[in-house]
């Protein structure tokens, strides 16, 4: 009979060490859960990176072509289209942030876009306009 008692004493002993390796399953779970948290950006602050639609709008009745050039296409000259009033304008997705930028007319004649007032040096003796995005 004490053999009986060792095989039922064995048993539990297994089922303990089970218990304990669920336990550690479940732990790691509430770890993947707590980044998602940190995401969640705080209402009215601007959630760095995002990426929205950025619309360049010029009047410019009398200019054979319009485009946009700036830091965030690499100086590239992104065209505009005309509409009836004689505005050109065009749309383009920017991450958040602050960029330069000048309008060129005509493919030849860069500008700051009068429209806007804000500007900074460009480096050569003249002014890029300023986009917040």
């Amino acid at each position: 009979m004490a053999v009986k008692k060792e095989t039922k004493t064995a048993k539990p002993a297994a089922k303990v060490a089970k218990a304990t390796k669920t336990v550690k399953a479940a732990a790691p779970k509430a770890k993947k859960e707590a980044p998602k948290a940190k995401k969640e950006a705080p209402k009215g602050k601007v959630v760095k990176g995002k990426v929205v639609d950025v619309t360049f709008k010029v009047f410019a009745p009398n200019s054979d072509s319009v485009a946009v050039a700036g830091d965030f296409n690499g100086w590239k000259p992104l065209s505009l289209k005309k509409d009836k009033a004689g505005y050109w304008s065009g749309k383009t997705k920017l991450q958040t942030g602050v960029y330069q930028y000048k309008l060129v007319f005509n493919g030849q004649y860069w500008e700051t876009d009068m429209s806007n007032p804000e500007r900074i040096s460009d480096g050569h003796g003249g002014e890029n306009s300023i986009k917040r995005v």
